[in-house]
C-alpha cells in the first residue's frame, strides 16, 4: 500500500514535470506564431531581437505563475477548472511580463505589446487543449463525489463524465475524507449535532453539498422559520457570491441584448406574419409569478386564436388543441414563440436559465411551484428543459428546478443554453 502510494506520487510530479517543460516550449511557439500573425515573414529585426534576448526571462515568468495558479496540480474537479487556472495564469504572466518589459524598456523597449496580446489567446488555446489531452488520458480529471446514502442519484449528477462517486452511510465518514470536490445528501438528517458537524466540514474542505430533492422538501420549513443551524448553509438558498451573481446578470443582460439584434429582423417578419394570418394582438401579454413571489408581465407571440381562456379558463395547451391557430403551432413547436421574452431578461424579471415562470392559477393550486422555487428569476430554458421535455408537469419539473437551484452558476447556465439548441432543434415538448 506504501509502496504503491509513493509510485503514484511519483508519477504525478514526473507528469507535472513534462507538462511544465512542454508549456514553456508551447509559450515560446507561441509568440513565434504570434510574431507572424503580427508581420508575417521575415520578422522585423528591430521587433524581433528583444524577443531574442529577453525570451528566457518571459519563459520563467509565465511558468512561475501557471505554477503558482496550480495548473500543475494532482487532479482537477474538471476541464473547466483547468481552463480557468491556464487562464488567470496566462493573463498574470502576461501582466508582469509588461510590467517586467516596462522597466527594462531602455534595452527591450521595441518588444511589440500587440505581440503580447495575440500570444495570449493562442498560448491559452494551445497550453489548455494539450494539458487537457494529457491529463483525460492519465484520468487526473475527475471529480470525487461522495454520496451520503442509497438513493439513486444519476439525475443529480449534471454530467456523468469523469466523475467519480463513493457511498457511504453516515455524515460522521467525512471526517476522514479531505480530497472532495462535493458531497450528495440522500439520507434525512433531523440530528442538531449531525448539522453542525456537517457545517464544521463544510467550513473545513470547502466542497459543495447538494441535497436530494426529498431531503431538501424537509429541510425547507427549517430554514424559513429560523429553527435550525440549516440557516448557516448556504447551499440552502438561490443567493450566491455578489460576483456569481453579476457574472450571471452579465449573462442574461449581453446574451438577451445580443439575440435580439440578431433576431431583429426575424423578430419583425414573425410579427407581420401573426398580424396578418390572426390580426391583433401580435404579443400576448399575461400575468406570471417571478423572483420572491412578485408577479410580472410576460410576453410571447400570440399562438392561439384572441382570448383562448375566456370560457375554458387557465387550461395547459395539449397537442392538436383546437385553440392554437395554424401559424401558431408552428411558432410553438419552434418555440420563436419565446422571442419577445428576451425583453423580459433585459428587463430583469427573467434570466436566460431558471425554473420555468408559472400562472399565479397553477402556483396557487400546486405546493411545489411555491418556497425555494421562488428564490431565483425565472428562465427562457432550464435544467427541466434539457433533461426532459418542455412540457413537464409542475410534480416532475420540481426535481430538476431543486436541483439547478442548488447548483446554479454561470458555467451550469452556459451549459444548459448550449444544449438547449438540440432540444429546439429536435421539437420535442409543447
Amino acid at each position: 500500500m506504501f509502496d504503491g502510494t509513493r509510485t503514484e506520487q511519483r508519477t504525478i510530479v514526473i507528469l507535472s514535470l513534462m507538462l511544465l517543460l512542454v508549456n514553456a516550449v508551447l509559450i515560446n511557439v507561441g509568440f513565434l506564431v504570434s510574431f507572424y500573425i503580427r508581420y508575417g515573414l521575415p520578422f522585423p529585426e528591430h521587433n524581433f531581437s528583444p524577443f531574442l534576448r529577453s525570451h528566457i526571462f518571459l519563459t520563467l515568468i509565465y511558468i512561475s505563475a501557471l505554477f503558482f495558479l496550480k495548473v500543475y496540480k494532482k487532479r482537477f474537479r474538471s476541464s473547466w477548472d483547468l481552463f480557468k487556472r491556464v487562464l488567470s495564469g496566462l493573463f498574470f504572466g502576461t501582466l508582469l511580463s509588461i510590467a517586467f518589459l516596462y522597466v527594462s524598456r531602455v534595452k527591450w523597449g521595441a518588444f511589440p505589446t500587440s505581440v503580447f496580446a495575440i500570444a495570449f489567446f493562442t498560448n491559452l488555446l494551445v497550453i489548455f487543449k494539450l494539458n487537457q489531452l494529457v491529463l483525460k488520458i492519465q484520468k487526473r480529471i475527475r471529480k470525487k463525489v461522495v454520496v451520503i446514502g442509497r438513493n439513486n442519484v444519476d439525475d443529480m449528477l449534471i454530467t456523468k463524465a469523469h466523475v467519480q462517486t463513493e457511498r457511504i452511510d453516515e455524515i460522521q465518514e467525512l471526517i476522514h475524507r479531505n480530497d472532495l470536490d462535493e458531497v450528495i445528501i440522500c439520507k434525512p438528517i433531523e440530528d442538531e449535532k449531525i448539522f453542525n458537524l456537517l457545517i464544521f466540514l463544510i467550513q473545513r474542505s470547502k466542497v459543495d453539498v447538494v441535497f436530494a430533492p426529498s431531503v431538501y422538501l424537509k429541510l425547507l420549513p427549517e430554514k424559513i422559520n429560523g429553527n435550525s443551524s440549516i440557516s448557516h448553509l448556504s447551499t440552502f438558498i438561490g443567493r450566491k457570491r455578489d460576483i456569481d451573481e453579476f457574472l450571471m446578470r452579465s449573462l442574461d443582460f449581453t446574451g438577451s441584448f445580443a439575440l435580439l439584434l440578431l433576431a431583429g429582423p426575424l423578430i419583425a417578419v414573425i410579427a407581420l406574419w401573426i398580424r396578418l394570418t390572426s390580426g391583433s394582438p401580435v404579443v400576448y401579454k399575461q400575468q406570471r409569478v417571478g423572483k420572491d413571489g412578485v408577479s410580472f408581465t410576460l410576453y410571447k407571440f400570440r399562438t392561439m386564436v384572441n382570448n383562448a381562456e375566456q370560457k375554458v379558463g387557465p387550461v395547459l395547451a395539449k397537442p392538436n388543441d383546437h385553440r392554437v391557430t395554424k401559424g401558431g403551432k408552428f411558432l410553438r413547436t419552434t418555440r420563436l414563440d419565446e422571442l419577445p421574452q428576451l425583453f423580459n431578461v433585459l428587463k430583469g424579471d427573467m434570466s436566460m436559465v431558471g425554473p420555468r415562470p408559472e400562472r399565479p392559477h397553477f402556483v396557487k393550486i400546486h405546493k411545489s411551484l411555491r418556497e425555494l422555487r421562488l428564490a431565483v428569476r425565472p428562465g427562457i430554458t432550464g435544467l427541466a428543459q434539457i433533461r426532459s421535455f418542455y412540457d413537464l408537469k409542475p410534480r416532475h419539473k420540481i426535481r430538476y428546478d431543486y436541483l439547478y437551484i442548488q447548483r446554479r452558476s454561470l458555467q451550469l447556465n452556459l451549459y444548459i443554453l448550449a444544449k438547449t439548441i438540440p432540444v429546439v432543434l429536435s421539437k420535442k415538448g409543447w
